[in-house]
């Protein structure tokens, strides 16, 4: 059996509760038509906010900018410009993600004794006449070998994980550090499930400081000096006027050529694979420029 409980309710207090709410009832009225007129006026763009401050000049109204939004949704009257893309779980999450930034383990040491333990990886431009590509890269800062690469169309979390997972096919990354920097894919939920997955530990620059992670701008300047400005022209590169067959072979090509047989003064004049295997012989030289 349903009970009810009735409360008594004097005239008064009735008739009182009717009158403001028959007079909210009017001001959402004239509020309505009145964002409706600026929006028209403005071809949709003034955001709730700025409504907001309107309708309390104009209308001499007291009303608060929760309410105006909500009124705003309720009749379709939402600004176009610069409208959120995404849920406001999805906002939280990205916030979530800011506030538990890895912090920056190298800080500003880009030396291993050992390899395999420390890693620094980046993400550069290919520009091609079709469209832009994508080259993420992963260099042990042993030896400075590009140990893994991974070519794609968007430079996202997947490019970043799956070049990660391809490292962790060849290598045991338990406890290694994968340095990189602030870029949406280096910290989203997707790349840092892999280093947890690999059982690596993820250490980050911070935004805008790009010599926190110099020996990657380093590699990539050297790609972009010795293996597409050197053959395509700076300028024609970088206007996007070279077929993307011819920048993709040039880019698969020089990495081995990289790792094999490109000296570096720091490693003894050795390249990073021939500095490597000195390593295994333990015939290494002594290393230079380690900081």
């Amino acid at each position: 059996m349903l009970l009810c409980a009735i409360a008594d309710v004097s005239r008064k207090c009735y008739y009182d509760h009717r009158s403001r709410r028959d007079a909210g009832d009017s001001d959402l009225i004239a509020i309505v038509e009145y964002i409706r007129t600026i929006q028209q006026e403005t071809c949709y763009a003034v955001g709730y906010r700025h409504m907001t401050a309107r309708i309390r000049r104009d209308l001499k109204l007291k009303v608060n900018e929760k309410r105006i939004l909500a009124i705003m949704r309720s009749h379709d009257l939402l600004s176009v410009v610069r409208r959120k893309k995404y849920a406001p779980e999805i906002y939280a999450r990205r916030r979530e993600l800011k506030a538990s930034m890895p912090e920056n383990l190298l800080k500003g040491r880009f030396f291993s004794c050992v390899p395999g333990r420390i890693f620094v990886t980046d993400i550069t431009y290919l520009f091609c006449l079709e469209e832009v590509l994508y080259l993420n890269s992963i260099v042990d800062l042993f030896n400075r070998e590009v140990v893994a690469w991974l070519i794609s169309q968007h430079p996202d979390a997947r490019l970043c994980s799956d070049t990660l997972l391809n490292l962790g096919k060849t290598y045991d990354l338990h406890g290694a550090i994968i340095h990189g920097d602030q870029g949406s894919g280096y910290i989203s939920w997707e790349y840092r499930d892999a280093i947890g997955q690999l059982g690596a530990v993820q250490s980050c620059t911070k935004t805008d400081r790009c010599w926190e992670n110099a020996n990657m701008e380093s590699f990539n300047g050297v790609l972009k000096t010795e293996c597409l400005y050197n053959r395509f022209g700076k300028s024609r590169f970088n206007s996007r006027r070279v077929r993307k067959t011819d920048v993709l072979d040039a880019v698969v090509n020089f990495i081995p050529y990289y790792n094999e047989r490109r000296l570096k003064e720091d490693l003894g004049w050795l390249s990073p694979e021939e500095y490597r295997k000195a390593n295994v012989k333990g015939t290494l030289p002594v290393q230079r420029n380690a900081f």
